[in-house]
């Protein structure tokens, strides 16, 4: 099979119709953190550019502010600190959101991941906005700590934003069926004012059909962030047990130990694997297509997870088959003997028996790829992502005449 048969079905169309009118004038998005727009969110800047005449981006800004920048948007630096127990703190956070809210006077003030949610939604009772989005990429917070403040916390944060959400202009973004699901538990009710992303989205075209790679020993690779919540030392003693059964498997993480917070595994203990389980650790990558030209197989053993991992959309978009667990984001897209495997969560013998059969045969790892690819061409696009979130803008906005 050629290069070329691989990619079949990545050419775009350049559909020959009119630019979207745009509906309002400023969109603000809340973010973190300008990485996190920069790897997570060029599909949104490039709808809210296309409905509106100017976009800002309140954000933590770091070295590549500029990169942000060249995206068309304006950039506000603004520190989203870790969730505090001094209410004085947060107060004084929120006051100082608002005032940057009443600054730039938006028709809409999106709000993405849950450390701008609830600071936004505090900021919000104090300068509200026409129109809200509250953009849930995961859900950290339904499960935020057992602390007796944090728990308080939780409680305070979930009041907010049901507040939020009870509004007719209000508007939920979510990536999965699952997170809505637990959304809903947690007794935030959207009604009908919700849309379900399938994820971040990729372009198949920057990450097309990779033909097998041509290894002696089969590799899988796990890329994310190096923490206990994706279930790395299950995949260390997975490993273990493939080497006692003298089953050739390499295992190979790419990933950096430095942005997992409270839940990072230490350089340290991520060295010691390569020396005693034969773990290779590659640190961060630059570009995650060179993993997939050499990898067999993505494997991603997390215990808990919200949202769709945009390292499994990469690799089903490059053709490789998916082992992956039974937890939300991993179990919507990945369907068990279709595009991959999937194993309970902390079971090391499942993982390791997975990791088995594929590497046992090639023509199942061909066969699991391409219904991986398959899959993510079906509704997990960066065009898909794109045309759900100007279709929520249209419904949201509603009557709103063109400007």
């Amino acid at each position: 099979m050629t290069r070329e048969d691989w990619q079949t079905g990545t050419q775009r169309s350049t559909p020959s119709v009119d630019p979207f009118p745009q509906l309002c004038s400023k969109v603000v998005l809340l973010v973190t953190e300008d990485r996190f727009v920069l790897s997570h969110l060029r599909p949104l800047i490039a709808v809210l550019e296309q409905i509106a005449h100017s976009v800002v981006v309140v954000t933590h800004t770091s070295d590549r502010r500029e990169e942000l920048e060249a995206l068309g948007v304006r950039v506000v630096n603004f520190d989203f600190q870790h969730a505090s127990s001094n209410p004085s703190r947060e107060a004084a956070a929120a006051w100082a959101l608002a005032r940057i809210l009443e600054d730039e006077g938006a028709d809409v003030v999106h709000l993405v991941a849950m450390r701008p949610i609830v600071l936004g939604a505090l900021a919000l009772k104090l300068m509200p906005a026409p129109h809200t989005v509250v953009h849930m990429p995961g859900l950290d917070l339904l499960g935020f700590g057992a602390r007796h403040w944090a728990g308080l916390y939780r409680l305070g944060a979930l009041r907010l934003i049901a507040s939020m959400l009870r509004k007719p202009s209000s508007y939920l973004l979510v990536e999965t069926s699952d997170d809505l699901a637990r959304v809903r538990a947690a007794g935030l009710e959207p009604g009908a004012r919700f849309a379900i992303l399938g994820g971040v989205g990729v372009d198949p075209e920057t990450f097309p059909a990779e033909p097998p790679p041509v290894n002696d020993v089969p590799i899988a690779a796990f890329v994310g962030r190096v923490t206990h919540s994706n279930g790395l030392d299950v995949l260390v003693r997975a490993l273990g047990r493939l080497k006692a059964r003298s089953m050739p498997i390499r295992i190979e993480l790419y990933g950096s130990v430095e942005d997992g917070g409270a839940e990072a595994i230490s350089a340290d203990i991520v060295k010691s694997w390569g020396v005693q389980a034969d773990v290779s650790w590659f640190g961060p990558v630059s570009d995650v297509r060179d993993v997939w030209r050499r990898a067999d197989i993505f494997v991603l053993p997390a215990r808990s997870r919200e949202g769709m991992p945009r390292a499994l959309l990469e690799a089903a978009a490059s053709a490789r088959p998916l082992v992956v667990t039974d937890v939300p984001g991993c179990r919507h897209f990945v369907r068990d003997g279709v595009e991959g495997l999937v194993v309970p969560p902390e079971d090391a013998e499942a993982l390791a028996n997975a990791l088995e059969l594929l590497a046992r045969d090639p023509d199942m790892r061909v066969r699991m790829g391409e219904a991986a690819r398959l899959r993510l061409l079906q509704g997990y696009t960066e065009a898909h992502v794109r045309r759900c979130l100007l279709a929520s803008y249209t419904s949201m906005l509603g009557n709103a005449r063109p400007l």
